[in-house]
This record gives C-alpha cells, sequence and structure tokens, in this order.
C-alpha cells in the first residue's frame, strides 16, 4: 500500500535549516536597522552586506549536497528553458514600455557603477538562492506545494524592507503594493523555488539573474503602470512554471500526451487572467468601478439593489467638465452617495461645489459637495444583481442620518 510521503528533515539537518533561516533573517534585519548611520550607506551597501552573502554562500555550499528531483542528463534542457522564459520575461517587459512608456534607468551605468551594481545584487541573489535551494530540497522529497508556498512566502517577505511595510497606511496603498509588487515577487519566488526542486540553485539564479539583470544593468527601462505591471508579474511566472513542469514531465515520460492537454497552460492562463481581471474591477482597480445602491433616492433611475458602474473623476479637468444634470457618486462620512447635480457653485475663495439631489427626494441635500469627496459619474446601471450583497450586510454598515428623503 502506497503510504504518503513525509517531508521531515533529519536531526543534524533541521539545525542546518535553523542556522541559514537565522542567517538570512540577521541579515534582512541588518539591512533594516541604523547600522548605515555607523559604518555608511556605501560601506554597508557594497562592501559589508555582499560579504554577508558570500559567506552565507561558501557556508551552504560547504553543507552535504541535497539531492534534487531533476535528472543529471535532464538539465540541459531545463537550463535552456530557463534562459528561455528569463529572455521571455525581460521582452514581455519591453514590448508592454512600448504601450505604457520607456524610460531612463536610475541606476549608474559607468564601469564602476555597473561592477557595484554586479557585487550588490550578485552576491544577495546568489546567497539567498543557495539557502532556497537547500531549505527546498531538504524538506521536499517529491512535490509538495505546501512546502514551495511556505518557502516561497518566507523569501518574498523577507525582500521587501520593514519601512517599506510601514508605509501603507490605506487600503487602496495596500492593494496596490500587493498587486504591484508582493503577488509579483511571490509569483518569481514560487517559479524559482520550483526551479531549485528540479535542478538546485542555478536554475534560479539563471532565472532571476536575467530579470534583476534587466532591471540593474539596462540603460532603458520600460515605464510600466502599476495594473500592467502586476498582470505580467503575475501572470508570467505562474504560466513558466506550469510550462516547465509539463516539459519535465513530459520528457521523463511521467505523464501521457493525453493528460498533458488535458491541463493545458494556456487555457489555465487565460481562465486566470479572467479571475484576476474581475477581482481588480470589484475592488476599485480599473478606471470603472461597480457599486452597489442601498437606497431608492434616485429611483426610478437607480433602484435599491442595482449595480451602478462609475467611471473615477482623477483630476480637476474631470471636475471642471462635470455640468447640472450629471449624477455623481461621492464620499460624506464613511458612505457612498449617488445622486444628481442640480446646481454647480464656483466660488472663487472656496473652489468649486456641487449642489445635490436624489431625483425621489423631497429635499436637496443638506451640504455642497466639495471637488476632493466626487468619485465619478454614473455610466451605466445593471438592475438588481446587487441584492444578494445587501442581503449580507448588516444594519450597522449602512448610515443614511446624511440624506434626505
Amino acid at each position: 500500500m502506497e503510504t504518503t510521503p513525509k517531508y521531515s528533515p533529519t536531526r543534524i539537518s533541521s539545525k542546518r535549516i535553523t542556522l541559514l533561516i537565522i542567517l538570512l533573517l540577521s541579515i534582512y534585519f541588518l539591512e533594516n536597522s541604523r547600522i548605515t548611520n555607523y559604518v555608511g550607506s556605501y560601506i554597508f551597501s557594497y562592501i559589508i552586506t555582499p560579504l554577508l552573502w558570500v559567506i552565507v554562500a561558501i557556508i551552504v555550499y560547504k553543507m552535504p549536497h541535497m539531492k534534487t528531483m531533476g535528472k543529471l542528463k535532464h538539465r540541459s534542457l531545463l537550463k535552456f528553458w530557463t534562459i528561455y522564459f528569463g529572455i521571455i520575461y525581460v521582452v514581455i517587459t519591453l514590448l508592454a514600455g512600448l504601450i505604457d512608456g520607456l524610460g531612463e534607468s536610475p541606476y549608474s551605468h559607468t564601469l564602476k557603477g555597473i561592477l557595484m551594481n554586479i557585487a550588490f545584487v550578485g552576491s544577495a541573489l546568489v546567497g539567498r538562492e543557495f539557502i532556497r535551494s537547500y531549505l527546498v530540497n531538504s524538506f521536499a522529497k517529491k512535490e509538495s506545494y505546501f512546502i514551495f508556498v511556505l518557502i516561497s512566502l518566507f523569501m518574498t517577505i523577507t525582500k521587501f524592507s520593514i519601512n517599506r511595510y510601514l508605509s501603507i497606511v490605506s487600503l487602496k496603498e495596500l492593494v496596490q503594493f500587493l498587486a504591484e509588487f508582493m503577488i509579483p515577487e511571490f509569483s518569481h519566488n514560487f517559479f524559482a523555488t520550483y526551479l531549485v526542486f528540479l535542478c538546485g540553485p542555478i536554475l534560479s539564479i539563471i532565472y532571476l539573474g536575467i530579470i534583476e539583470g534587466f532591471q540593474w544593468l539596462s540603460p532603458i527601462l520600460p515605464d510600466l503602470t502599476w495594473i500592467t505591471t502586476a498582470l505580467i508579474g503575475i501572470m508570467c511566472p505562474i504560466f513558466f512554471q506550469m510550462t516547465m513542469q509539463s516539459i519535465y514531465l513530459k520528457t521523463t515520460k511521467q505523464i501521457k500526451k493525453r493528460e498533458q492537454n488535458d491541463e493545458s497552460p494556456v487555457g489555465w492562463l487565460f481562465t486566470s487572467v479572467i479571475s484576476i481581471g474581475i477581482i481588480w474591477f470589484a475592488v476599485g482597480v480599473f478606471p470603472v468601478y461597480p457599486s452597489v445602491i442601498a437606497t431608492g433616492s434616485m429611483e426610478p433611475m437607480i433602484k435599491p439593489g442595482d449595480i451602478i458602474l462609475v467611471r473615477k473623476i482623477m483630476d480637476m479637468d474631470g471636475i471642471n467638465a462635470l455640468r447640472e444634470g450629471d449624477v455623481i457618486q461621492f464620499r460624506r462620512n464613511s458612505i457612498l452617495i449617488s445622486h444628481r447635480i442640480i446646481e454647480v457653485v464656483d466660488d472663487d475663495k472656496e473652489g468649486i461645489k456641487f449642489r445635490t439631489k436624489g431625483d425621489n427626494n423631497s429635499a436637496v441635500d443638506s451640504n455642497l459637495v466639495e471637488a476632493q469627496d466626487v468619485k465619478g459619474t454614473i455610466e451605466y446601471t445593471i438592475p438588481k444583481i446587487g441584492w444578494p450583497t445587501l442581503l449580507i450586510k448588516s444594519d450597522k454598515e449602512i448610515d443614511l442620518d446624511d440624506i434626505v428623503f
């Protein structure tokens, strides 16, 4: 009878794993400390930190080598595809840059600057990937996505500074940070984790080295919007991982051709893109976002339970374009209200404001709407499909004291 494999390292191996985790965390917290106030940022970044990572790499190299999943005869093929995926990622970001725009790299491209950046980035890359490889292959003797996720999450969290986490002060900033930085970094880390599982640190160093080398050494970089960055950064590594897995399993004859076709990475990628797009649309990432109407103040145009599609107003040009008769969504205290503009009040001292009224209300709204409170204009109404959202909301979540009926 086949039993489920256990992923428990030996006692000696556990001590080595603990040591490596402590070393990585020590460097992480050292980089986030005030040590630069004493030794200088230049010496710390370009001498001390690279030296620490080199020491870490030597320590891991001197440890007993952990067996990887990939067979020696397949490593050339795996290296080829790893290089191919790294180049494809760079090409995709460049093509996206032709649409969103290109900009000048902020990094030095003198010979000295290039060598310093290689030492700074390369040492950290090698040290981190040696640690990743030892951790993965100590725990996972067979594919274990639970182990892959845990290690990928650990490597992702330690990639960003503590100050970067502390700088997030709003839900919007959190969503943008997750989409633009955290989740793409996790996606790259997950693919890198799978690569070290197959063939040790060499594959992940190649893949991440191509990407980071392009970012640090190219004089021209894509100036992408955060939505584009998120989409490419999330979907490409996932597609690479699925494709690499399919190639490896087919090469080693562990799956039949029919099974491979049934789990097509292209189909999975398409489904994932649609799913992510729906989530981003719901949380307001795109210029148009949905909102559920809870009251009847705008009947018969908009009824309770309807979903409205709101086009965001991003700047003063959008504010100045508003006219009497436009239906806008604005924030008052902690709630969103959708009412019609009945008068545009242009005050030289206080700026432009709007007098609003619900079509079904008996009186105008008591307070003028200031420009900074306007969220957008109502473009479309989808009847009734927002009722499930209203049913799961508690009465305390909707405060209508400021709305006149």
